[in-house]
């Protein structure tokens, strides 16, 4: 990590409450964060296009514009979605914190909480969440190795998956469900960001599904211009593709 640190991460906390801000600066310091600090919704967006941060450490409860309408409006931009969230809040209920990550935020903090325990999930998220990202962009360039890894989040727990394990990506509002054998997790990319990101190997076969090829274990038909493709997980699933996708999905799997 001492490598990756030359140039210091910036982090920006949005915050009302002084004590915690002061708590939370003192120990990002610490671990050698560069730290800038907004005290309501409105100066946290003034000063993410100001300082263009690393990671947002965003409370849910403040004046002005509170953290779920701070949260969608980065991640409405975007220029500033692909900025990391860990939502800071004393709203511990399960329905928050399944807003607050479908919402798109990396980590939910449930206020009391450790300053050990946040620093060590800002390295987390930092360390995966980002390196992801970074990793996602170099993929569109001329001349870079497609995206093998991406990260994804199941209930507190944000990890790597490679793209090996993924049988079928959909989406449901804005970001993507990602589906391996037998397990669904989200990730705070939407469709067209991963079409972007992934080898040849996965084929958009509807404005709402990609699919693995080497998942794929038949085509069958279910009336004159439909079709489904069948995946070889646990459930067999069944995603539908028109009558021109099947007639060259069915060349390119030699069906």
């Amino acid at each position: 990590m001492a490598g990756e640190r030359e140039e210091k991460y910036r982090i920006l906390l949005i915050e009302d409450d002084p004590t915690i801000t002061n708590v939370v600066e003192l120990n990002l310091k610490l671990d050698n964060y560069e730290v800038f600090l907004a005290s309501d919704g409105e100066e946290g967006l003034k000063m993410v296009e100001e300082v263009n941060p690393d990671l947002v450490i965003l409370d849910v409860m403040m004046p002005k514009m509170d953290g779920w309408q701070v949260l969608m409006e980065l991640k409405s931009r975007d220029e500033t979605r692909d900025i990391p969230v860990i939502m800071l809040t004393a709203m511990g209920d399960e329905r928050s914190r399944v807003i607050g990550l479908r919402g798109g935020a990396d980590d939910y903090i449930s206020k009391p909480f450790s300053p050990l325990e946040l620093t060590a999930r800002v390295k987390v998220v930092l360390d995966r969440v980002g390196r992801a990202r970074r990793l996602a962009r170099r993929a569109s360039e001329p001349g870079e190795v497609r995206l093998d890894k991406i990260a994804v989040q199941k209930g507190d727990t944000i990890r790597l998956i490679s793209t090996d394990e993924i049988y079928y990506i959909d989406t449901k509002h804005e970001y993507a469900n990602i589906h391996t054998y037998n397990e669904s997790f989200l990730t705070n990319y939407t469709l067209s960001d991963l079409e972007k990101m992934l080898n040849k190997d996965f084929f958009r076969t509807h404005r709402s599904f990609i699919v693995n090829l080497k998942k794929v274990s038949q085509i069958v038909r279910i009336s004159r211009s439909s079709f489904l493709m069948v995946l070889t997980d646990e459930k067999q699933s069944k995603i539908p593709v028109s009558r021109r996708q099947a007639s060259a999905l069915k060349g390119l799997l030699g069906i």
